[in-house]
């Protein structure tokens, strides 16, 4: 398949788990890294059709900023391959625990399925339109006991299970996008006092001028339905204040012992990736 046509396809594709949208889109751009001016359109188009994957605004920050994008790509690949968040994550829930999640993730499940049958956790799945179902039947081939939750009853899940695992579609430096269910149950678990941790994949961290470009693309893709409202979007705000601990590759980082900066982006602040067309 010609470059052009290859992310023509990943611009249309719906839902991909993020390490599988970045690794098709990167094996993409390799047949365009000697046209730099297609490059930076491509990425555009790219992350405006997909603004909640935040490995991929990482993906392409680091492309359209690199003197030497062969080697870039392949370092990205080689990241996303070697991400080692889920057994962070895994290493962090307790044997024996109640664990509430917002639907599927990639990377809980992943951390799940380490944890495995053996543990004893049992797994509280919130519904919501969230691919909550994909998720209950994964835990339920590895024998790992599951429930589904309506999405109305999420918060007294999240209020009484041992431990709170959510996974960011991005991150700034403070606070992240998640799925829309997910700002809910962290206030509930905050308030009840259960530990809340946010799982954060290699290409989540944003600097916060890109994760800002994340609202103006959800907003700008629900103008050309409706008024634009907060509770329209297809995601939610967490603060990093609602939880314990944010899991990345390196490791876990204690919210309570950030730096005043907040959490370190993992790519540079490319603002051509900002630029839309008017068409």
């Amino acid at each position: 398949m010609h470059p052009i046509e290859h992310l023509r396809y990943l611009a249309r594709a719906g839902h991909v788990d993020a390490p599988d949208l970045v690794l098709e889109t990167a094996s993409a751009l390799s047949g365009l890294v000697l046209d730099p001016a297609s490059v930076v359109v491509t990425t555009r188009r790219i992350v405006e059709r997909h603004p909640l994957c935040g490995p991929l605004w990482w993906l392409c920050a680091h492309v359209v900023t690199a003197s030497e994008p062969y080697e870039v790509l392949r370092d990205c690949v080689d990241q996303v391959h070697d991400d080692r968040t889920a057994e962070h994550l895994a290493a962090e829930i307790p044997e024996g625990a109640l664990v509430c999640v917002d639907g599927w993730s990639f990377d809980v499940a992943h951390a799940l399925v380490i944890a495995g049958a053996t543990s004893g956790i049992q797994v509280c799945v919130v519904d919501g339109d969230n691919g909550a179902d994909h998720m209950v039947r994964v835990l339920e081939r590895l024998e790992i006991p599951s429930h589904l939750v309506n999405a109305s009853h999420g918060a007294i899940a999240a209020a009484n299970a041992d431990l709170v695992l959510l996974s960011a579609y991005a991150t700034g430096s403070m606070t992240a996008w998640c799925s829309a269910g997910s700002l809910a149950l962290a206030s509930a678990a905050y308030c009840a006092e259960r530990p809340v941790l946010l799982s954060a994949s290699v290409g989540a961290r944003l600097p916060d001028v890109l994760f800002a470009g994340i609202v103006q693309d959800l907003d700008r893709q629900i103008s050309q339905r409706r008024e634009v409202q907060p509770w329209h979007r297809e995601a939610s705000e967490v603060p990093f204040g609602l939880c314990k601990a944010i899991v990345s590759s390196d490791g876990v980082h204690e919210v309570q012992a950030l730096p005043p900066h907040g959490l370190s982006a993992q790519c540079p602040p490319a603002v051509e990736l900002l630029t839309r067309s008017a068409i």
